[in-house]
């Protein structure tokens, strides 16, 4: 959705975990791949759920934990999925979105899209992307980017290690695609889902734990100031 820039919302996040499960078991299909329309990769948590909670809806401890553990549960699907899964960013690739991309087994960047981590911004936290980011790169730089709410581009990110292949032309997306087409088609389905299996059985996430953190900033004064001047595109009070 261009209006929407791609956002994580509940209609979109439980059609890609319904299609997740429902490939789960065909055999004939080795691979998946992640891609937004409009040259937008994801632009994060839906913006119209957002505005809900910044204007204090009632029921902002559900909203908020609902929205939270529903990414959670969208990066976990992705994650356990036992397709090889790729993502290819040419365009913003935004807290949320930046968290599928990193749950994904293979990322593909071209050089000028853009990577935000803007939660610490906002007053919020990424907890619930922070151990796919974990597993991209070592703890001290994972650690400074969630911290500092840094945005790159998709050089800066292949420099960091966090994506697989830089590429600046549709030839190259497509030319990298069939190499790896061509070197999961000589392994086994079955090794390659044991395989990921295990790899994901040794680090997992508490995602209700997650979700109550977030809520906990969210309700804060600070979170709400942050998604305020956000909405009001002005800068935040602690921001002098």
């Amino acid at each position: 959705n261009k209006k929407k820039k791609n956002a994580l919302s509940k209609k979109l996040i439980d059609e890609i975990i319904l299609f997740l499960d429902s490939i789960k078991n065909n055999d004939s299909l080795r691979g998946i791949v992640f891609r937004g329309k409009n040259n937008i990769f994801c632009s994060g948590a839906d913006l119209d759920e957002l505005q809900q909670i910044t204007n204090k809806n009632k029921n902002i401890k559900k909203l908020t934990i609902d929205m939270s553990t529903n990414i959670g549960r969208l990066l976990e699907a992705i994650r356990e999925t036992p397709k090889i899964t790729i993502s290819i960013i040419d365009g913003p690739c935004i807290a949320g979105g930046f968290g599928i991309a990193c749950a994904t087994d293979i990322m593909i960047t071209m050089e000028n899209s853009i990577f935000r981590l803007s939660e610490t911004r906002l007053g919020l936290t990424p907890i619930q992307i922070a151990p796919y980011i974990f597993n991209r790169l070592d703890y001290s730089k994972a650690r400074l980017l969630m911290l500092m709410a840094d945005t790159f581009d998709g050089k800066k990110a292949h420099q960091l290690g966090i994506v697989d292949y830089l590429v600046n032309s549709e030839e190259s997306i497509i030319k990298i695609l069939n190499k790896i087409k061509s070197q999961v088609n000589k392994c086994s389905p079955n090794a390659i889902a044991i395989t990921k299996r295990e790899f994901s059985s040794k680090y997992s996430i508490d995602i209700q734990k997650a979700a109550k953190i977030f809520y906990e900033c969210i309700t804060h004064h600070e979170g709400q100031e942050g998604l305020q001047s956000f909405f009001e595109k002005r800068k935040p009070s602690w921001l002098k």
